[in-house]
């Protein structure tokens, strides 16, 4: 993981006088694109209603990679990534505009399926909710809903693997039995990251999957998104700073639904662009 020390230096000149908060063409400080990109987004708006709660926002996803989204809350960050396999969906009020591609597929074609979409975009959300079924049947779950297993024996293989992969095999292999719901909370995150690789995603969305666990079951979780980095991309929402140094190779910084600036994390927590970035993460305000 990286180990990126939150060591201040003042950011550079440039752009450091624009106001993106009342700017309509405001654009993003940093590469918002990468090679190869396992997911494009290009140009989203998001109203609820109307109120506009996402601005103009385009950012690649790179394949194998850990992107890390901060900002103040009420930023955008977890409204953003709920786009990115359509959880905005389940919101009647919620109106979304812009391009957003996954391996060069629209994902709001009217051909897309979205049962299928959120297969190939997992996601693990800020509270630990295991479904209330037992360890086996929540990893299971969604390899019998899309017919992912031939037989028993091959189910079991892709429990027992999921399970290792989310580091939880040796602390329930002797009770898979038993309800998911009666695992600790850490225990808990980790089957349902276990249950969402267990059907190979491209992509896995994290909105906050620390928020409610204790030091050591965030450690687990941190050193497991390192891990999965390396078959996965995984986009982090995180209000913890430290987090996003830690894990992610990319970060951006969001702000009144506005994408501020992106960049490398080693560079956007040592020296960054823009004041709105600099202070948030120097603490001034957030």
């Amino acid at each position: 993981m990286n180990q990126t020390a939150l060591e201040f230096s003042k950011p550079t000149e440039r752009n450091i006088s624009d106001d993106p908060l009342n700017d309509p063409n405001y654009k993003t400080v940093g590469e918002v694109t990468v090679p190869n990109a396992a997911m494009t987004t290009k140009n989203v708006d998001v109203h609820y209603g109307d109120k506009q709660a996402i601005f103009n926002v385009s950012l690649d996803v790179g394949r194998n990679e850990v992107l890390a989204m901060i900002g103040p809350s009420g930023c955008g960050k977890s409204t953003f990534i709920r786009c990115l396999n359509r959880m905005n969906d389940t919101i009647d009020i919620c109106r979304i505009k812009g391009d957003i591609r996954l391996d060069g597929e629209d994902i709001y074609s009217r051909n897309m399926d979205v049962v299928l979409l959120r297969a190939r975009v997992g996601m693990v959300f800020q509270k630990p909710n295991p479904f209330p079924k037992s360890v086996y049947d929540n990893v299971a779950y969604g390899v019998n809903l899309h017919g992912l297993s031939n037989n028993k024996s091959e189910l079991d293989d892709i429990v027992e693997d999921a399970l290792k992969r989310a580091g939880l095999w040796d602390e329930v292999s002797d009770r898979l039995n038993q309800p998911g719901t009666g695992l600790s909370g850490g225990q808990q995150q980790r089957l349902c990251i276990a249950r969402a690789i267990a059907i190979s995603p491209e992509i896995i969305l994290m909105d906050e999957p620390c928020s409610a666990l204790d030091p050591i079951a965030t450690a687990k979780i941190e050193e497991l998104i390192d891990e999965l980095s390396q078959r996965y991309s995984i986009c982090i929402v995180t209000h913890s700073m430290q987090q996003a140094a830690r894990v992610s190779q990319r970060t951006a910084y969001f702000h009144l639904g506005k994408l501020i600036e992106v960049g490398a994390t080693d560079i956007i927590f040592t020296n960054p662009s823009h004041r709105l970035t600099e202070g948030y993460i120097t603490g001034r305000f957030g």
